[in-house]
């Protein structure tokens, strides 16, 4: 019992200093908010300024729960103390009509049902696959290390985390369910926001609509419950669209402007997909600030309007330039792990990045024209649905008749523009408030249709009603688990029957020794182990070990032919193969080994040798290593340009090239070239011979062996992964020896 208190005191404890955080801003900014508008508001941007803090308690690696707890305390303390707990500027903004009866019922019954069933679900032990993984998985990781760590082999750590520096406080206390509760915080933060707006506009029903579409969402529910942070970057994203929309009404006020910059550079800190709501709040702030009056009597050299847009754009890279700057640091990439053919680097190839973004686009669907139905009605292939409500979008073109439609719909579509780089239906999320009002306001003068709408959409998120028409693996809540919620299920029961991982993680502690990594083929829930998981695509690192294991079993990609390049002696202090064809996708060039020989025998390679590959030349030694269970890639499309350049330090007698590769590499056309006096390529030949050879006996033993060599002594199969058979049936044959099988994961160990 004392874990679910502990949950709940660490969530909560998170929230107050948000809030509080918040609050103190507000008031050193005299901005008049009603009280409606200040709870979510004052949470959502303390939110953003907590998360600088925290930020910076992990930069400098102090991030103990002691140092967390008085960083929270101090904040409430402070917030206390100066009286904007209370709110000094509450009172005197301006009054509103109160709720009526009819709508508070309507609304106050349907969201708190709804509330009730996150609560439950958030409390109890997390589940999720991406929540229980990667998301607490980094926060376990940096509190274990007491700050943050370039994770080179991890793409998800080079991603930035607004929201799970959040998390971290809430981790620290009450552990995996306070993270998931102080999500849930922000979806309830985000329906009083949506209402209050509907209030602020004179739209209170339309208000209520948008809150409740948004908020009883199924995938917005599944996702709030969770340790996710979907839901919260809607709720920051909205949060940029009001605060504009307060500054407008005191356009003079250049100080309201502070906020929204903040929270449109925390948009991006919480999810990068989140950036157009930063254009569209300079680009609303430049239109609207055309105007102003000058300030004082003098003119200044910087107009109004730019000055608005520079506070603006300022105030937003305090809180995303930390982010950009650590990643350009430690990745070479300020947006990594993407645009890697623009930074390139040695930690993310540039071919993973464009298969990992197709799927990305097309989540294996044949076709993209059901997506519509997919994202409201099904959910199988996009982890989830926003409701069938959803399908009545085209009405929102109605709002257009107000001038809070047009900006709705505006923003909306901003949002909404970097769906299609990945159509998962909780991408959806941060574009869900907008066009959940502007579909309110359609009908802004009818309560009756409104209602009648709220209760739909109500009912057909309901998780029974919804287990009736959804594909069954459509992401969604499917229970009530007030039990383990209140541990009186043991946590361990439940989360080996309710989250698939969690019981390979346990294995992993139970037998691998210390904090010794592991390499998987499948990937595990790395917040309940306290090893690194090397997953086989998250890293450029991990991709090469993946094929180094992948050429024990598959002859495709095992070594077995060379391309000799034979030709009168000659003396040569520098030499390089080029490939010249265009391949087709997915095609890349590849080489095992580059050997250069004199009358028959190799040249014995030496330390001053200088080797250069394009591209990927940070792996170019992998065509050096004499080890035949490794090879150099080029990590992208095979393409006229690439290649391999040995500068051998002083002349050598050369007649003979060889390239060891594999039978994947028949589409490539190779020539060698050497350095002549003046300085410039001269070719030597082309079209080299084939010589076809035996795969060399041990060639599994030769790959687990350097893994081995590189450190990683650990390994997990899924038995859905291929080529799982070939370990299962005999892992003697690879040097491994068995070490346990559950949950369909067998975890092996190298025997050298």
């Amino acid at each position: 019992m004392w874990q679910a208190v502990a949950a709940l005191f660490g969530a909560g404890f998170t929230i107050v200093a948000c809030y509080a955080a918040g609050s103190l801003l507000i008031d050193r900014l005299r901005a008049s908010l009603r009280q409606d508008e200040r709870i979510p508001l004052a949470f959502v941007l303390g939110a953003a300024c907590l998360h600088l803090a925290i930020f910076a308690v992990l930069a400098v690696h102090i991030a103990y729960w002691p140092v967390l707890v008085a960083l929270l305390a101090g904040i409430i303390a402070a917030a206390v103390i100066t009286g904007a707990w209370r709110g000094a500027h509450t009172e005197s903004a301006k009054p509103v009509p109160p709720l009526g009866k009819n709508l508070r019922m309507v609304f106050g019954w349907c969201a708190g049902v709804f509330a009730v069933v996150y609560l439950v679900n958030a409390w109890a032990p997390e589940v999720s696959p991406d929540g229980a993984s990667y998301h607490l998985g980094l926060v376990a990781r940096e509190l274990r290390v007491h700050g943050f760590e370039p994770l080179t082999n991890d793409m998800y750590a080079m991603l930035s985390q607004g929201v799970e520096m959040l998390f971290v406080p809430a981790f620290a206390i009450g552990r995996h369910s306070a993270a998931a509760l102080v999500h849930v915080a922000f979806a309830i933060a985000l329906a009083l926001a949506i209402l209050a707006y509907g209030r602020r506009i004179g739209k209170p029903w339309a208000g209520a609509a948008g809150a409740l579409l948004t908020f009883a969402s199924p995938v917005a529910g599944a996702d709030a419950s969770a340790a996710y942070v979907d839901v919260a970057t809607a709720a920051i994203v909205f949060g940029v669209f009001y605060w504009t929309e307060i500054w407008d009404d005191h356009r003079d006020e250049l100080r309201l402007l502070i906020p929204v910059g903040l929270l449109s550079g925390y948009a991006y800190a919480a999810k990068y997909t989140a950036f157009p709501i930063a254009i569209y709040a300079l680009g609303f702030v430049a239109w609207r600030s055309r105007r102003l009056r000058p300030i004082g009597k003098r003119p200044r050299p910087v107009s109004q309007s730019l000055q608005a847009v520079l506070l603006v754009a300022g105030c937003a890279l305090v809180m995303a330039g930390p982010w950009i700057a650590r990643n350009w640091i430690w990745y070479q990439n300020p947006v990594a792990p993407f645009a890697n053919s623009l930074f390139r680097n040695p930690y993310i190839h540039v071919m993973f990045e464009r298969d990992y973004s197709e799927f990305l686009r097309n989540y294996g669907m044949p076709s993209l024209r059901p997506l519509a139905l997919e994202a409201t009605l099904r959910g199988g292939y996009v982890g989830g649905i926003i409701g069938p409500a959803f399908l009545l979008l085209p009405i929102a073109l109605a709002a257009l008749r107000f001038q809070a439609g047009r900006r709705l719909l505006l923003a909306g579509a901003l949002v909404f523009s970097t769906y299609f780089a990945n159509i998962g239906a909780r991408f959806l999320i941060p574009a869900l408030p907008f066009f959940s009002l502007a579909m309110g306001l359609a009908f802004a003068e009818a309560a009756p249709l409104l209602a009648a709408l709220m209760l739909l959409h109500t009912a057909a998120s309901w998780p029974p009603v919804l287990n009736r028409y959804v594909n069954q693996n459509c992401w969604r809540l499917v229970r009530f688990p007030y039990k383990a919620a209140l541990r009186l299920t043991p946590p361990d029961e439940f989360l080996r029957k309710n989250a698939h991982g969690y019981a390979a993680a346990q294995m992993v502690d139970a037998m691998v020794p210390g904090n010794e990594p592991v390499f998987s083929m499948d990937g595990i829930l790395d917040a309940y182990t306290r090893h690194p998981i090397l997953v086989y695509y998250h890293s450029a690192a991990n991709e090469t070990l993946a094929d180094t294991i992948n050429m024990g079993w598959n002859p495709a990609a095992q070594p077995i032919m060379s391309r000799v390049f034979s030709f009168p002696e000659r003396k040569v202090r520098r030499m390089r193969v080029e490939q010249t064809a265009q391949a087709a996708y997915p095609h890349q060039w590849n080489v095992y080994e580059l050997r250069f020989l004199n009358h028959g025998a190799e040249l014995t390679r030496k330390l001053d040798w200088r080797l250069q590959a394009w591209p990927n030349p940070w792996e170019v030694q992998l065509a050096f290593d004499n080890a035949l269970a490794t090879r150099w890639r080029s990590g992208e499309i095979a393409s006229p340009g690439m290649y391999l350049d040995v500068d051998f330090g002083r002349e050598e007698s050369v007649d003979e090239v060889r390239l060891v590769v594999s039978g994947d590499s028949e589409l490539t056309r190779l020539q060698l070239e050497s350095m002549n006096p003046s300085e410039t390529w001269e070719k030597i030949a082309d079209n080299p011979a084939v010589m076809y050879q035996d795969v060399p006996k041990g060639i599994r033993r030769m790959a687990t062996y350097e893994l081995h060599a590189r450190g990683i002594h650990y390994l997990m199969i899924a038995d859905k992964n291929n080529g799982a058979e070939d370990f299962a049936e005999d892992p003697e044959s690879w040097g491994l020896r068995l070490l346990g099988h559950t949950e369909g994961e067998r975890l092996y160990q190298t025997i050298w």
